[in-house]
């Protein structure tokens, strides 16, 4: 491997470091990714969709692009295993890069390995290193070690971020659609109008599941190339491999003077030795310890030997050793030098008095909170009101949902707006409009029905002048119990004027 070549800064990293290092690394090689990420799936997107529309099951594309997941990541991964040597591919050098690699992994990824939550990690080390299947696994083991948790949750992270932008496609949309066009619940979306929904509405959703599909995976799988080049420098000391080439490489250039060096530094000694006279004797040659002090091992360092040898052969000593143990987040550091306190006592004497202070202070908070509630115990408890006076008893029992109409609709609800009950009031007018609805199209009236509902069901009827007063009701009891916004008197006045408060009256 051409670790000169590299471009990024080789170092130990923690696990969220070397995710944000696979985000920098795909937003300096987007254009490359990006395109040849379109120029391979667009077709296979075309092709799915088409394939499930010919089969009757539009949502086949939908399921298919999901599940050649593992297929498209090769892409990401080709374009940056080059750039990160400053060889980034074309996307058509990306397309024909696919050849080199073997698909015998990739088809693991998408059969028994398609729901592995670390197949991020597990992509570079297959495709990259292309080693025997027993080397292959027991690379895996130590590759994954201490950092399978990090790489889980970015697969699972990387599928919320995804599921957030689809939906949030249909969540906008469903902002800009008008209230009368809604379902009335989400069991009634599910039941009636998914089941439903035309082969154009499904072709949409998977094309917006496709699009998210594109922003997110070259991330994932970004993130996960980083993640790989940490831990590889974590194992095999990238770094410090990096710096003696670069060291070698300074002193390849340096050869020369090196060479010289050598040249003197060998004709030196052979020079001295032909001035040594041929008679003189030979210096002795130091084989031992002993030599070099000039006296022998005595019984201690023969004791010393043999119990440093029976340390190291241990097994407690050498290896590495995980300890794991509970301690307070927040322990105040000793202090290195201890400060004389200044007026122990008088402190001390202080935060008594302010101990005392904020127990007081506590009697008097709970006894202010007793009193409260013992004042207002009666004007606390729910009482029904009484009626007005003004109003007669019968009038009261039409606002009531169960009770019948009164005869006189506009009168009555013309009494209670007099009277200030103005919620009351319209809530009559409302009821009497939607029985009059209901009676004038022959359908039985439902408690369920909201707002919503009568507002389409007065685009069934026939008199336009009608129907524009059944929603100028039911819009005003919406402003009114909704926003408390309520009408003047002349507005009242104008929707008790005719029908449907009047049925003599026409509208």
């Amino acid at each position: 491997m051409e670790l000169e070549r590299i471009s990024v800064v080789l170092r130990p990293r923690a696990p969220r470091e070397a995710l944000d290092l696979g985000a920098a690394m795909l937003r300096a090689n987007a254009v490359a990714v990006w395109s040849a990420w379109f120029a391979f799936t667009v077709p296979i997107f075309i092709a799915c969709n088409v394939l499930g529309v010919l089969l009757g099951l539009p949502w086949l594309g939908l399921v298919l692009m999901w599940w050649l997941k593992p297929m498209f990541d090769r892409l990401p991964l080709y374009v940056l295993s080059r750039a990160v040597f400053d060889r980034t591919p074309t996307w058509r050098e990306t397309l024909r890069g696919q050849r080199q690699w073997s698909w015998r992994s990739t088809l693991a990824a998408l059969s028994w390995l398609r729901i592995d939550s670390n197949r991020a990690l597990r992509l570079p080390m297959e495709l990259l290193e292309g080693a025997p299947r027993k080397q292959r696994m027991a690379r895996w083991k130590v590759l994954r070690r201490r950092i399978v948790a990090d790489t889980s949750l970015l697969t699972y992270g990387c599928l919320q971020f995804e599921l957030v932008l689809f939906l949030s496609v249909w969540l906008l949309a469903l902002l800009l659609i008008p209230s009368e066009w809604l379902p009335q619940s989400l069991a009634d979306f599910f039941r009636h109008d998914v089941r439903d929904a035309s082969t154009m509405w499904t072709l949409l959703g998977a094309t917006v599941a496709y699009l998210a599909m594109s922003a997110i995976e070259p991330l994932y799988v970004a993130c996960g190339f980083a993640l790989y080049l940490n831990r590889r420098t974590q194992l095999e000391a990238w770094d410090i491999d990096l710096a003696f080439r670069r060291l070698r490489t300074r002193l390849q250039a340096l050869g020369k003077v090196l060479g010289v060096l050598l040249v003197c530094a060998c004709v030196w000694p052979m020079s001295g030795h032909a001035a040594t006279p041929a008679d003189a004797p030979p210096k002795p040659t130091v084989t031992s310890l002993q030599q070099v002090f000039r006296q022998p091992m005595d019984s201690a360092d023969q004791r010393f030997a043999t119990a440093a040898a029976e340390t190291y052969r241990d097994p407690r000593f050498g290896g590495e050793h995980k300890l794991r143990k509970w301690v307070f987040k927040y322990t105040p550091k000793a202090a290195t030098s201890a400060q004389p306190i200044l007026f122990p006592a008088f402190g001390t004497a202080l935060a008594v008095v302010f101990k005392a202070f904020m127990w007081l202070l506590l009697i008097v908070a709970i006894g202010a909170l007793l009193r409260f509630a013992w004042r207002w115990r009666g004007r606390l408890a729910l009482t029904p009101a009484e009626p007005a006076s003004a109003l007669s008893q019968s009038v009261h029992a039409s606002v009531v949902a169960d009770a019948p109409l009164p005869a006189d609709l506009a009168g009555a609800a013309r009494a209670l707006w007099q009277a200030q009950h103005q919620r009351e009031a319209l809530a009559l007018l409302y009821r009497g409009c939607v029985e009059q609805t209901a009676r004038l199209l022959k359908v039985p009236p439902s408690s369920d029905a909201t707002e919503a509902d009568w507002l389409r069901q007065a685009a069934a009827i026939d008199d336009p002048a009608r129907a524009q007063r059944v929603i100028a009701i039911v819009r005003t009891w919406q402003f009114a119990a909704y926003a408390g916004r309520y009408p003047d008197d002349a507005g009242i006045e104008s929707l008790l004027a005719g029908w449907p408060a009047q049925t003599g009256v026409p509208a």
